[in-house]
């Protein structure tokens, strides 16, 4: 099981996710059936390393933001069209996985 660094994120939108980026952070959002959704910030350099791992995908990961752990899954990550860059990656509570 992987376990990730989060910060929450209080700007949303397409400008402040293109600066995040240029910091070298991921957006991402965590949402799920009757819970509040959570936008965060990843390290960029971080999930590159790990997700070439084959178990990224499948297992479930641990997020900790602000010492809080949730465990989440992976819906979708989206790639740039031909960078080798992660440009959002959409997390989904465990607890509603089937």
């Amino acid at each position: 099981m992987f376990e990730i660094n989060a910060v929450f994120r209080k700007l949303i939108g397409k400008g402040s996710n293109r600066r995040l980026r240029l910091k070298g952070k991921i957006p991402a959002i965590i949402y799920g059936k009757k819970k509040k959704n959570l936008n965060i910030e990843l390290n960029h350099d971080y999930i590159k390393k790990i997700e070439i791992k084959k178990n990224f995908y499948i297992k479930p990961i641990i997020l900790n933001i602000n010492k809080k752990k949730i465990k989440v899954k992976i819906q979708n990550i989206q790639w740039h069209q031909f960078k080798l860059k992660i440009i959002h990656i959409d997390f989904l509570y465990y607890n509603f996985i089937k």
